[in-house]
């Protein structure tokens, strides 16, 4: 079995065992998930790119449904680091890769109410324009609420490339939001999606009124 890509062609056997020599940083990562540990759980699947060395030349989260930014961006680290046996034909190519996790279940989960997260979202998601762009692409966001309204834990993913330290301030300001969203002695999970171009909360200048003019 091989892993075809746009160019160069790697062996699914030869990737695996490169991946699993890592295994002990790689699951070390959720450590960084801290309290998060109790409820944060999922899959996070990295897409590798891959010169024609066989060195990682970058790490993308494509998809996660962990949410949590700082084991993500460990798992890239730790990726950028690897390097894979030189493709076939010493050809550029990718591959993907999922990595799951397992929380303690210390804290029950279920999924927050839709329509009341979309009425937070429309007064919160403008904030994050300040942050700057994250990627080209709209980005997935999965947040975890604890019963105070706050969200203890958020991840992002993108199908392209982001800026980390945007994606970092991002999370930082989710992380400060009041959400109506909470129950007592539960987390609630929820996903929402954050475009490329975030509309600012700024209000629009009210048009000035035209002067009466007067008849002699």
């Amino acid at each position: 079995m091989s892993l075809d890509a746009e160019m160069g062609v790697l062996e699914a056997d030869d990737v695996e065992d490169t991946i699993q020599a890592h295994f002990e940083d790689i699951r070390a990562c959720y450590g960084h998930a801290g309290p998060a540990q109790r409820y944060a759980a999922g899959e996070v699947k990295l897409r590798f790119l891959v010169a024609g060395n066989g060195s990682a030349q970058d790490v993308w989260v494509v998809e996660s449904t962990l949410g949590n930014y700082d084991v993500e961006r460990c798992l890239v680290e730790v990726g950028r680091h690897i390097t894979f046996r030189a493709p076939q034909g010493h050809k550029a190519t990718t591959f993907e890769y999922p990595v799951n996790f397992r929380s303690s279940d210390q804290v029950a989960v279920r999924d927050a109410d839709a329509v009341q997260v979309e009425k937070d979202l429309a007064i919160f998601l403008p904030q994050l324009a300040s942050c700057g762009q994250l990627a080209r692409e709209a980005a997935h966001a999965v947040a975890y609420i604890e019963p105070d309204g706050f969200p203890g834990s958020v991840g992002l993913s993108v199908a392209a490339a982001l800026d980390e330290n945007v994606g970092r301030c991002m999370v930082q300001a989710i992380r400060k939001w009041s959400m109506s969203v909470r129950f007592p002695s539960l987390v609630m999970r929820t996903t929402f999606t954050i475009p490329p171009i975030i509309a600012t909360a700024e209000a629009a200048p009210r048009p000035k009124k035209a002067k009466r003019s007067r008849r002699h």
